[in-house]
C-alpha cells in the first residue's frame, strides 16, 4: 500500500471530521479528541489559524488514515491512524516533534489505558508530566433532565447572526477576566467566527437571560448525527448568578434538546462535582507526557 502525505488545507476539514468520528467510536479511546473539539477548537478565537497548513494528513488513496495536529498553537499536539495502520505511528509522532514543538517542547495526552501509545512515547523519551485531562460520560436516558430556573430568568437558544455582542460580554465576565470587555473589531470578528463553526446547531447552544435581556449563563453542547454523543464545551455563569442553578439548568435544557435529536450520551472534558451531581460518571482519564527541547 503506498501512503501519501499531504499538509491540510480547508478543504481537508470534512474528512478530519470523519476521521475523528471513527476513532471516537472505537471503544471511546479518543474521545478527549473527538470531531467536536476539533470543531471547537478550529474556530475557537484563540485558534493560531497561521500555522494550520502544518497539520500533517497521511492518506491512502483518499482515505484519511492517519493524523498529527497542534491543540491551538505550537507546544501540544495530537496524533492517531485508523485501526490497520498502526504502523504509521512511528513516523507520524516523529512529524509531530519536529513541526509542533514550541521552546518548551511538546506535550501530548495519552489515555491511561493506552499502553501501545505509552510505549511509543517512552521509547522516543516522553516523560510523564503532571498535567491531566479527565473525561465524565452521562448516559442521557438514565437521568432526570427536569429542573426549574430562577424567576425573572429564560432560557432560550443562542441567535448566531445577532448575538455575537450579548455573548462575548457574557462570556468574557462569566470565566472571570478584569475590567470591561474588549469591544474591537478584531475581537469581534473572532467572536463571530466562533459561532460560525460548520456544524455549530444554534438549537444546542443555550443561554439564560434575566430581565434586563442580558445573558448570564450559557452551556454549548456540539452534535453530529453520525455519532451517539454529545461534547459540552463550554458551561459558564457570570459570577452574580452563580449558585442559583442556572448552570444546571442550560445544561439540562441542552440535553433535553440534544436527546430530541437522538444524542444518547455526552461527555465532558472535566472532574467538577458540577457535573457529577448531573449524573455525569467517570470515564476516562488521560495524561500529559513532554517531550523538552
Amino acid at each position: 500500500m503506498k501512503i501519501v502525505f499531504r499538509n491540510f488545507d480547508d478543504s481537508c476539514y470534512d474528512k478530519v471530521c470523519d476521521f475523528l468520528i471513527e476513532l471516537s467510536q472505537y471503544e471511546r479511546t479518543h474521545i478527549n479528541w473527538n470531531w467536536a473539539r476539533w470543531e471547537w477548537m478550529f474556530f475557537h478565537p484563540d485558534f493560531n489559524r497561521d500555522l494550520k497548513n502544518k497539520i500533517g494528513l497521511w492518506y491512502l488513496d483518499e482515505e484519511l488514515v492517519g493524523l498529527a495536529t497542534y491543540d491551538h498553537y505550537y507546544g501540544e499536539a495530537f496524533f492517531a491512524t485508523k485501526q490497520g495502520f498502526e504502523d504509521l505511528e512511528k513516523d507520524i509522532l516523529e512529524y509531530a516533534i519536529a513541526t509542533f514543538s514550541n521552546e518548551n517542547g511538546l506535550g501530548i495526552a495519552v489515555n491511561d489505558k493506552d499502553s501501545h501509545i505509552l510505549d511509543l512515547l517512552h521509547s522516543n523519551n516522553f516523560v510523564k508530566n503532571a498535567q491531566t485531562e479527565n473525561i465524565l460520560e452521562l448516559i442521557i436516558q438514565d437521568v432526570n433532565l427536569d429542573f426549574t430556573t430562577a424567576k425573572g430568568i429564560t432560557l432560550k437558544n443562542i441567535d448566531i447572526k445577532n448575538d455575537v455582542y450579548k455573548l462575548h460580554h457574557m462570556l468574557w465576565r462569566a470565566f472571570d477576566n478584569e475590567g470591561p470587555a474588549p469591544v474591537d473589531e478584531t475581537t469581534l470578528s473572532r467572536q463571530k467566527e466562533m459561532l460560525s463553526a460548520k456544524y455549530l446547531n444554534s438549537f444546542l447552544h443555550i443561554v439564560a437571560e434575566n430581565e434586563n435581556g442580558d445573558y448570564v449563563a450559557y452551556c454549548g453542547l456540539w452534535y453530529s448525527q453520525k455519532t451517539d454523543y454529545v461534547y459540552v464545551e463550554p458551561v459558564c455563569t457570570i459570577p452574580e448568578y452563580r449558585q442559583m442553578g442556572l448552570g444546571k439548568a442550560v445544561v439540562l435544557e441542552a440535553l433535553k434538546r440534544s436527546r430530541s435529536l437522538g444524542a444518547e450520551k455526552a461527555y465532558v472534558i472535566s472532574d467538577s462535582y458540577f457535573y457529577k451531581s448531573l449524573g455525569f460518571q467517570q470515564h476516562s482519564n488521560y495524561t500529559f507526557y513532554w517531550k523538552n527541547n
